[in-house]
């Protein structure tokens, strides 16, 4: 909710959601400062570990108004995105919003606006704002590290993946990676040729897309198109026709998701054995798993290295450490000398004191908003990157370009009764079927278009962007990419 005129603007984070958020509203002449813990702009791409970078093609993963230069890989390693949203910083003349290695340690009400404490390493200021905007992402910067017996007795090195900043630091040891997700992948396949011995240990595989279907089609145009979209269980407001399809026509998306996952199954031969007899085939069909906490596009190589043993597989929980090995559940004993956590972050907001988390009704599996931007019950407060989508960078583009609308009173938003009642059919459409995890309630992933669709309705803009004579039959078939969306961010 939107009170009052908005004049200045304090948005927490510097990466792609806080230069969006400060571009838009620059333009509409909103004062904007970009307070942002790290001494460099640019977010997880500010600081990340040995070999990151972009998991998907960059045509999906630019701003829509500034594309990649065409130097940079198609797969867009870490350093040169965050050396792009310098580029992007400057070519929108947004740098001196920025305010650099400043940590928000509270915010408060102070009459219609906010009150934030800033420190940095001369000590605390107060700062005031009308508007407050949360461009932070979905996790915090804290490790998320599970508690394992016998940790403090083991004599090897224990690390988060953040930690390996240079692989060098595995060179000649025995590794175990711990995860399955893409910092795991990506340690693990780097670590290979470097360390005497590479083992990855998980307790649950996901299915892994290829970034080429059958090693011909780039990934998007069997998996973000509006007809996989029709596929996959119904947004929160289906349309007639999905509707229908998911009803007497079920047999026909169920038919699909189990061609996709033989195609998958025999792409990757995830039936290959690995320790124990185990072997690499996730146990819930893609459609679940794919908006679980793991999405895989894994590094190039990566399934190789397993099926090769260059990565020793383990499909396990780890049950302790004794002072040089590590005892998995299923009963191996690895011989290991350092063990890199590939476990992703925490959740939260250190900075929200407990009332304000009660009155945006947080939740295990996060805050449930409008839009995903905004709370009925918070004026003057929003989110700007709470949406996991493939297509993150537009999607983020595409919120801060509505909340700069709705802030100059362009959009009209509902009253608070239509709001809550928005928020709670998306939290009882979600929790209905999606995998509980910490940020459920941002996931969007393979429903992107439909989010995509009702932002640009509520700005006014078609959301069907596909143009030319065979613009329907695009629509359904092509899949979009973030140069669709240039005029409209």
């Amino acid at each position: 909710m939107i009170q009052g005129e908005i004049k200045t603007a304090a948005i927490i984070g510097a990466g792609v959601s806080g230069l969006a958020t400060a571009k838009n509203l620059s333009k509409k002449g909103v004062s904007c400062t970009i307070y942002d813990r790290n001494s460099q702009l640019g977010g997880v791409w500010a600081d990340g570990y040995h070999g990151f970078g972009v998991q998907i093609p960059k045509d999906l993963y630019e701003f829509p108004d500034f594309p990649l230069p065409e130097a940079v890989p198609q797969y867009t390693p870490g350093p040169d995105f965050q050396k792009y949203m310098e580029d992007y910083c400057d070519h929108f003349s947004i740098r001196d919003c920025l305010q650099l290695g400043m940590r928000v340690t509270a915010l408060q009400r102070s009459g219609d606006g906010w009150a934030l404490e800033v420190e940095n390493e001369n000590g605390t200021n107060s700062v005031q704002a009308d508007l407050v905007v949360i461009a932070t992402g979905l996790y915090s910067e804290t490790p998320l590290m599970p508690e394992i017996q016998g940790r403090d007795q083991f004599q090897g090195e224990v690390l988060h993946n953040s930690q390996v900043k240079d692989i060098e630091i595995l060179r000649g040891r025995r590794v175990a990676v711990v995860g399955y997700g893409k910092s795991a992948g990506d340690i693990a396949g780097t670590a290979v040729g470097v360390a005497d011995k590479v083992h990855l240990v998980f307790r649950t595989a996901h299915w892994p897309v290829p970034r080429k279907l059958l090693g011909l089609l780039p990934f998007k145009w069997g998996m973000l198109t509006r007809l996989v979209a029709a596929m996959i269980p119904p947004y929160a407001r289906p349309t007639p026709i999905v509707r229908g399809l998911h009803t007497v026509g079920y047999p026909l998306p169920w038919l699909f998701w189990r061609l996709v996952e033989l195609l998958l199954r025999t792409q990757q031969k995830l039936g290959t054995k690995i320790a124990n007899g185990n072997n690499l085939v996730p146990v819930h069909p893609i459609e679940y798993d794919a908006y679980s906490e793991v999405t895989m596009v894994p590094r190039s190589g990566f399934i190789e290295n397993i099926r090769s043993g260059e990565i020793s597989a383990h499909r396990s929980g780890l049950q302790r450490f004794t002072e040089k090995e590590l005892i998995l559940e299923d009963g191996d004993t690895l011989a290991v000398d350092c063990v890199v956590f590939g476990t992703g972050w925490k959740t939260g907001f250190g900075f929200l004191p407990e009332e304000l988390r009660d009155a945006l009704g947080e939740e295990p599996d996060g805050i449930y908003l409008y839009r995903h931007i905004l709370h009925p019950g918070v004026p003057n407060l929003a989110f700007v990157g709470r949406a996991s989508s493939f297509m993150s960078v537009t999607t983020f583009a595409l919120q801060a370009r509505w909340l700069s609308e709705v802030v100059v009173g362009n959009i009209a938003l509902p009253n608070e009764e239509d709001m809550r009642a928005s928020i709670d059919a998306l939290r009882r459409w979600k929790q209905s079927w999606m995998p509980a995890s910490p940020a459920r309630s941002a996931t969007l992933l393979l429903h992107m278009a439909h989010y995509h669709d009702e932002l640009l309705l509520d700005m006014g803009s078609d959301p069907l962007r596909k143009a030319g004579f065979l613009a329907p039959l695009k629509e359904l078939l092509v899949p979009y990419q973030a140069s669709d969306f240039r005029d409209v961010v």
